[in-house]
């Protein structure tokens, strides 16, 4: 995988990934998508992030969790412009993507 930075990169889910890391990683390079980034803005505007109420005279707080902006299907595509960390990531979870540099 000969990748420069700068360079216009279409990737391709292959398969699922078995370990959290590469998974991870994943979420991470699919979430420089525009369109994932803007769904996840508004989801964050919308959903109420911190609940605070009394119990025994204290306040207690409670930080939702939000779902993984993402699902990893085989078969998913994301295009985006490679730089240096986004090619470090990509060579590390080479085993479930195919990458096409156009």
């Amino acid at each position: 995988m000969e990748l420069t930075p700068g360079q216009t990169v279409a990737i391709e889910l292959v398969a699922t990934p078995r370990n959290e890391a590469a998974r991870k990683t994943l979420i991470r390079l699919w979430h420089n998508d525009p369109a994932i980034s803007r769904d996840q803005r508004q989801r964050k505007r919308k959903r109420p992030s911190w609940r605070t109420w009394r119990r025994g005279g204290r306040q207690w707080h409670h930080q939702m969790r939000s779902k993984a902006p993402v699902e990893l299907t085989p078969g998913r595509r994301l295009t985006l412009v490679a730089s240096v960390d986004i090619i470090r990531d990509l060579t590390s979870v080479k085993r479930w993507i195919r990458v096409v540099s156009s």
